[in-house]
């Protein structure tokens, strides 16, 4: 199921999303939900530093990664240093020679909340759960939350199937953060795992009215597809991959969860345009393939 509708996979990550991370498979799950585990993301961020160079553009990251990496040779222990330094790699994509410097910092600076959230959110990319779980939890400052933290510590659950501790967290996430998509993305998934697949979906089609990204979309494709909205699931899906494709994963998915269809509700505008029609026309209308496809356009109401 995953590897059909290939979930998270399909953009660059923005501030608050990753790579995707592939969750344990519980016990007695509804087919499908093994995807939307694997979507869920650990907070980590791709931005750099802002008390120096912009990040404007490819030149301006290398500069600025090339100045903190200067800044950073010559005191290695430093935190800040060491926290700007690794950032700009990060968004480099220099993932690798950024978890060694956040080690050593780590080391130097065992206590520091910035450095123990940063390090532990990459370290969660990698998959290192439990080292990743004591860090972001020394991170976690009730008196400064940070979000990005909040998040990535329900994703430590997430990734163990412990879907019951990481809700708490990603709605406490989304308290901090109430209009960050990715957050609600999470909280959506971690909902379905549980079978809330009704709680997650009024929250996916906020993030992705609110400019998700395209894996923001084809999670709500999927929490469509398994309560029996393929025709809307597919609108949804094929708003970032071709419609042959979208249609395709989209009959895997009817395939597997075995759901009856559910008709898609006709847009008010249809109901407008309807009544001033002739009657036959109307029915001539009400038959022809794709009308309702052609008339969901509109982002549906929150």
């Amino acid at each position: 199921m995953g590897c059909c509708l290939m979930l998270a996979a399909c953009s660059k990550s923005d501030e608050s999303l990753s790579d995707m991370l592939a969750a344990p498979k519980p016990a007695a799950q509804n087919p499908g939900t093994e995807a939307a585990s694997s979507a869920i993301t650990t907070g980590a961020t791709n931005a750099t530093a802002t008390t120096k160079p912009a990040t404007d553009g490819k030149a301006e990251l290398a500069k600025a990664t090339e100045y903190w990496g200067k800044i950073y040779a010559k005191n290695p222990k430093d935190a800040q240093t060491a926290l700007n330094f690794a950032r700009n790699l990060k968004a480099q994509g220099e993932k690798q020679q950024a978890l060694a410097v956040l080690q050593q910092a780590s080391g130097a600076n065992p206590t520091h909340k910035g450095i123990a959230g940063e390090y532990g959110r990459l370290l969660l990319e990698f998959n290192h759960i439990t080292q990743a779980d004591k860090l972001l939890e020394l991170a976690d400052d009730p008196s400064n939350p940070d979000w990005k933290v909040v998040s990535a510590r329900g994703t430590v659950f997430a990734k163990q199937s412990q879907y019951s501790k990481a809700v708490p967290l990603f709605e406490r996430a989304l308290q901090l953060a109430p209009e960050q998509p990715s957050v609600m993305s999470n909280l959506a998934l971690a909902y379905a795992m549980e079978g809330n697949v009704e709680k997650a979906e009024p929250l996916l089609r906020k993030a992705a009215a609110l400019g998700g990204d395209a894996r923001v979309n084809q999670n709500l494709a999927l929490v469509l597809g398994l309560q029996g909205k393929y025709d809307e699931a597919k609108l949804a899906m094929a708003r970032d991959v071709p419609p042959d494709r979208a249609a395709a994963n989209i009959e895997y998915l009817q395939q597997m969860v075995k759901v009856d269809p559910k008709p898609m509700p006709k847009p008010a505008a249809a109901d407008k345009v309807a009544a001033q029609l002739k009657p036959a026309a109307t029915e001539r209308a009400k038959e022809m393939p794709g009308w309702s496809t052609n008339v969901a356009v509109a982002k549906p109401a929150n």
